[in-house]
């Protein structure tokens, strides 16, 4: 029996070279013009298309009349693949090598198919045959949906980077306003002849003020997370000053509504550990815990327990509790009480005590994010138990103290009389920073723009700059950059009411000494001042 391209055919697919029977080869031909793949057949030397299947001709919507047979698969390639099609120059000059992959084509009515592309797919076998093969599977519904969830990825990014641009822009477009509340509360309260009930309305401004920060904090913190962008930050820390500075920040409110804030913890032990980890992030989750706790304790006390869990030469597994005595959780609202903007409890005491919901789940993710995982304990009217366990790695490097703090048992350093540059566009926050150094005997020039303020520096010596990041006509970066350029080395606070995930860096790149966020304390602000500008002056 004389040998056909289809034989031939069916002899690379069964590797074998004996004879096929008739009935075997009609089997053969029957699968090969049902498959739904296109196939190609052609001449290996003169690249002459033998034989196609049926495939092949519907693939490209050829009308039953039109023949692909006896044309050059160089011809097919250059009338059907698109012109933009990925490898189109290994499809027409190297059509006969060993290969697989990808390629689009237009078809008769210009409608444009995607294609995963086969040749001599049996590879040495097909060396040696007189016949090579092309074989295309059309894959555009598959690659329709790849290119689908590409763009709905993109769209996903694009949404997500114009939530993180919306909430970056509302973060800075409420602290604005808020810091001048907020200012204005503590310059009224600093005033020791207000009637009491002057005072006590200023208190609910101040009170309201804040609350508002605490969730506006609360919902960026979240978006954070959510997107992702919040990082560990890993350096050395003792975590004896983070517990310190924690419960010195919580005191008074627990004082204020008699209830007792308790440590325990091994002292001694930890003062000797240099732990390598996130210091802010778990100061938040601390911070969420006990406010948590104070806000759900009526009377009693609120224990911060530390323990050491598990120590070795390089690494200690620290257990932490915030235990209260508080209304208590139903315990078929244990798991609930971790999901974003859940509140457990009755309406009436939802009401009773506000927030967002989010402080718990922020906590949750924070501590699965530093490698630990959190737990509750409680019934109701028995109080409440948090608890969780964090790994640390022990450093044995130096800590670098970031706070600012002067000790409560030390004077205040005499500031009095230092030259300080205020450069900020909004009238009300910069009346209230400066009635704030007015109070502290400081001498004051105000800008409104980084311009203004790079002249008022050409005729003018200061000890210390106070410089808002956003303003008109040129920003604090670029002023900054300016004034550095100038070899002008004093301080340079930035203040700013947008929060980002690196302040820190970010700051201490562009050459600020240091930065405040707004809404201010002025207790930070003149530690901060006091900090960077130690000593009086006396000025000629």
């Amino acid at each position: 029996m004389t040998a056909t391209p289809i034989t031939g055919l069916k002899s690379l697919f069964s590797g074998k070279k004996e004879k096929s029977a008739r009935k075997e080869q009609g089997l053969f031909e029957a699968i090969f013009e049902a498959s739904e793949d296109a196939y190609f057949i052609y001449h290996s030397v003169t690249l002459e298309i033998i034989e196609t299947n049926r495939k092949a001709s519907t693939l490209f919507e050829l009308p039953a009349e039109k023949e692909l047979k006896g044309l050059y698969i160089t011809q097919v390639m250059m009338r059907y693949l698109a012109v933009d099609s990925p490898n189109m120059e290994r499809l027409m000059n190297q059509i006969n090598e060993n290969w697989e992959g990808e390629a689009e084509f237009l078809t008769q009515t210009k409608r444009r198919i995607y294609g995963m592309v086969n040749t001599n797919i049996l590879g040495s076998q097909a060396e040696s045959s007189e016949f090579r093969t092309l074989r295309i599977r059309d894959v555009s519904a598959l690659a329709g949906a790849r290119n689908e969830v590409k763009r709905a990825k993109i769209s996903v990014e694009k949404a997500a980077s114009s939530k993180a641009r919306f909430l970056s822009t509302m973060s800075h477009e409420l602290r604005t306003p808020l810091n001048g509340i907020i200012g204005a509360a503590n310059l009224i309260l600093a005033d020791s002849s207000l009637k009491s009930d002057v005072l006590q309305h200023v208190h609910i401004m101040k009170y309201s003020s804040e609350h508002i920060l605490d969730i506006i904090n609360d919902i960026l913190d979240f978006s954070k997370i959510d997107a992702r962008k919040m990082e560990i930050r890993e350096n050395p820390f003792k975590l004896t000053e983070c517990i310190d500075n924690v419960v010195t920040f919580f005191a008074p409110q627990y004082k204020i509504q008699n209830i007792a804030l308790v440590t325990d913890m091994p002292v001694q032990e930890l003062k000797e550990m240099t732990l390598l980890g996130d210091m802010m992030k778990l100061s938040q989750v601390i911070k969420n815990l006990l406010s948590n706790a104070l806000k759900f304790t009526l009377t009693g006390s609120v224990e911060l327990r530390v323990a050491i869990k598990e120590l070795n030469g390089s690494s200690v597994s620290l257990y932490f509790e915030v235990s209260d005595t508080g209304i208590g959780i139903p315990s078929e609202k244990h798991e609930e009480i971790f999901q974003a903007f859940s509140q457990i409890h009755s309406e009436d005491l939802k009401r009773k005590y506000e927030g967002t919901g989010l402080g718990l789940t922020i906590s949750k993710r924070l501590v699965e994010m530093m490698g630990g995982t959190i737990g509750v304990e409680s019934e109701l009217d028995r109080g409440t138990r948090f608890f969780f366990t964090l790994p640390f790695k022990l450093s044995e490097k130096p800590v670098v103290s970031k706070s600012i703090a002067v000790a409560d048992n030390e004077p205040p350093r005499d500031i009095r009389g230092l030259r300080v540059l205020v450069v900020e566009d909004n009238e009300i926050n910069a009346n209230i920073l400066k009635s704030f150094l007015h109070k502290w005997q400081m001498q004051i020039k105000g800008a409104i723009t980084g311009l203004h303020a790079l002249e008022l520096i050409k005729y003018h010596k200061f000890d210390l700059i106070l410089m808002d990041l956003e303003m008109p006509e040129m920003n604090g970066y670029t002023a900054l950059q300016k004034i550095r350029e100038q070899g002008i080395t004093i301080p340079v606070i930035a203040f700013t009411a947008t929060l980002l995930e690196n302040m820190d860096l970010l700051v201490k790149e562009a050459g600020f000494t240091d930065y405040v966020l707004k809404p201010f304390r002025p207790s930070e602000l003149r530690k901060k001042i006091e900090k960077y500008c130690e000593r009086k002056i006396d000025y000629a």
